[in-house]
């Protein structure tokens, strides 16, 4: 061939593929828009080429925003959850920030699928996730993270803000009506970055072990995973341990363990010599430990008597404080008729209440003033992190007295904001006693109260911030009858 028909091919050829090229740009777009004409008529073109797609961008953007949501319960999914616990894992170790990891496992919720049917438990399921998306901040990602696990993360927290928050969802899972019916509560797990691990793996890991301590303890509590220890840390625990025991075996061989509180029989008199705080010791002391001996001095009680007696040293309260706490709380349960173990531990909760103080700086303990707003948050923290203490010797009725004996009966109280009879029966006989026992002691910030003084503050507060029936029967056994 010659070289005109040379060129004239390789026109041919060059114009043929610059056709099919322009075909499978625009081919795509002429049949979408043919397919749209054919199916609704009364559509017209768009001017702009681009929005010819924009009702299948919707679409998309719907159907991801359904994938991303629990069909169930209306929350967030697993794998959603994960990328958030990601992100804010990348953010935390970039700014040397905090956050915590909340992980909720219903407890019996097999025996609901299992005795009524997968229906009522998805009842349950989707009671659960409207409870949790109201009642957490905007900021606190809630998913559902397996069958019926739940979890939360919580941005710039600590574990202890974490345990507030998770006690109140506690409760209320509990009081739910849904849950209620159907025997359903919850266990509830806690881990935080940096204490509780270096990766978002392993802060997960420490927060489902917390979940199974929970369950351990019988379900329906809140655990916080234990802090990660160093070679140092063991060592100066060990110690630590060895002085406590080392305390309580010299107090068990010099003391007698004492029971009873204040008899209205060896009520003292407020107007005779000497002030009210030496007349309340007196009256305390002269009391015989009760005759039916339920207290006997075991592990447990040796351990939290030089916890507590480590803390006195630190507060701004007399040495015996914890003691007399203790005393008339047990007391108080014997005449609220209560049984031998359980008189027990409140007897011990009494010792116990005030350990977490352990964890309050020093300063504000002992600070002669009045404490300000952000002291005062600062030192509520110490119910949280003397339930903590005692989470691992496996008393959960201790553990609970200690971590709510500030609540009040009207619901104001800390750090849960529990009312009535949510409140533990223990927590609220240990706010009567303690509460009693600070208003006829003399403190750095304030004078102690006469006997008469302190018996009207108890009316006037009965049915706001105690137990109106507790009032009535302390009441009853403490005061001295008036001569008729």
């Amino acid at each position: 061939m010659s070289w005109l028909e040379w060129i004239i091919i390789a026109s041919v050829a060059v114009l043929a593929g610059a056709s099919i090229g322009v075909w499978r740009q625009w081919g795509s777009i002429l049949l979408i828009r043919l397919q749209t004409r054919t199916q609704n008529p009364t559509v017209k073109t768009p001017a702009k080429p681009g929005l010819a797609v924009e009702p299948h961008r919707a679409s998309v953007r719907r159907y991801t925003e359904e994938g991303n949501t629990d069909g169930t319960t209306g929350i967030k999914t697993r794998s959603v959850f994960m990328e958030a616990l990601d992100a804010e894992w990348r953010r935390s170790f970039n700014t040397g920030g905090q956050f915590c990891l909340v992980v909720l496992d219903l407890d019996h919720f097999k025996q609901v699928n299992e005795r009524l049917s997968r229906t009522e438990g998805d009842k349950v399921l989707a009671a659960v996730g409207s409870l949790l998306a109201a009642r957490c901040r905007q900021s606190n990602q809630v998913a559902r993270f397996g069958g019926d696990e739940f979890s939360m993360l919580m941005p710039t927290s600590n574990t202890v803000q974490a345990e507030i928050l998770a006690e109140r969802l506690r409760a209320a899972l509990e009081a739910d009506a849904v849950l209620h019916a159907r025997d359903v509560t919850v266990s509830v797990g806690i881990a935080g970055f940096p204490d509780h691990g270096d990766s978002p793996g392993e802060i997960m890991r420490m927060a489902f072990a917390a979940v199974s301590l929970a369950k351990r303890c019988g379900g329906n509590c809140v655990k916080v995973a234990s802090i990660r220890s160093t070679h140092e840390d063991v060592e100066r625990n060990r110690q630590l341990l060895e002085l406590c025991l080392e305390a309580a075996a010299k107090r068990t061989h010099s003391d007698t363990v004492e029971t009873a509180g204040v008899t209205s029989t060896a009520g003292p008199d407020p107007s005779g010599p000497g002030s009210a705080e030496v007349s309340y010791q007196q009256a305390v002391e002269s009391l015989p430990a009760d005759p039916n001996n339920y207290l006997t001095i075991n592990p447990l009680a040796e351990t939290i008597a030089a916890l507590a007696f480590a803390i006195e040293a630190k507060g701004p309260y007399r040495q015996d404080h914890s003691q007399a706490v203790s005393r008339l709380a047990a007391r108080l349960a014997l005449q609220a008729g209560l049984n031998e173990g359980e008189i027990e531990e409140i007897r011990l909760a009494g010792l116990a209440h005030d350990i977490g103080k352990i964890h309050v700086p020093d300063h504000l303990l002992n600070k002669p003033t009045l404490l300000t707003a952000q002291e005062f948050e600062v030192v509520k923290s110490h119910a949280a992190w003397g339930a903590k203490m005692l989470e691992y010797l496996n008393a959960k009725t201790i553990e609970r007295a200690v971590l709510h004996h500030h609540e009040r009966y009207d619901g104001r109280g800390y750090p849960a904001g529990l009312a009535g009879e949510k409140i533990p029966l223990a927590a609220r006989i240990l706010s009567v006693a303690e509460s009693f026992h600070v208003m006829v002691s003399d403190l750095r910030y304030k004078s102690a109260r006469t006997f008469d003084e302190a018996f009207d503050e108890l009316r006037r507060c009965s049915g706001t911030q105690f137990d109106p029936e507790l009032v009535s029967t302390f009441l009853g056994w403490i005061e001295p009858p008036t001569s008729g």
